[in-house]
């Protein structure tokens, strides 16, 4: 079997307020090896230009974890730049590891409470309006550091937040 591709450019699913990378999983067989403009940057890895920078500043330390790649992408986005894929750069990384792999205490916390920082910032009303409905179900049946993210996330608790796993 060949490389596996983990991302080939991406978008925000703004039904779900979910990172969409493109080639998730697939077996590198070229077919992602144009040069493009993209929606979103995945933040294991990439190049920002000195004027971004000054424009746009660096990442929201609201977040700390996750969806930061994705506030941060949108804010280049906002200010009138581009992002672009460059499938020559080729990068080994070891998904999750920050957060002790998917499905980690750490992992449900920070995923939990950023998506809804990041929904509602960006995401249309509908959208927030169904992150709140989830929000109740979760505190009624979600794991206990999804519940915790969410609690967190209402009463302002934002940055490294109350996560002491």
């Amino acid at each position: 079997m060949g490389k596996v591709i983990w991302y080939a450019g991406g978008a925000i699913d703004w039904e779900n307020v979910i990172g969409n990378h493109k080639g998730l999983d697939e077996v590198d067989k070229g077919q992602f090896d144009e040069d493009g403009e993209t929606k979103m940057a995945t933040g294991c890895c990439f190049l920002v230009k000195k004027e971004v920078l000054e424009k746009v500043g660096l990442y929201d330390d609201r977040y700390f974890l996750y969806f930061e790649d994705a506030d941060f992408s949108e804010r280049v986005k906002k200010a009138g730049f581009k992002i672009f894929y460059a499938p020559k750069s080729i990068i080994w990384h070891k998904n999750a590891q920050s957060s002790g792999g998917s499905g980690s205490s750490l992992q449900d916390y920070f995923t939990t409470r950023n998506r809804l920082i990041f929904g509602y910032t960006y995401a249309p009303m509908r959208t927030k309006i169904a992150l709140f409905r989830q929000s109740l179900n979760l505190i009624l049946k979600g794991r206990p550091w999804q519940r915790r993210g969410i609690i967190d996330f209402y009463l302002g608790r934002l940055g490294k937040g109350s996560y002491r796993g």
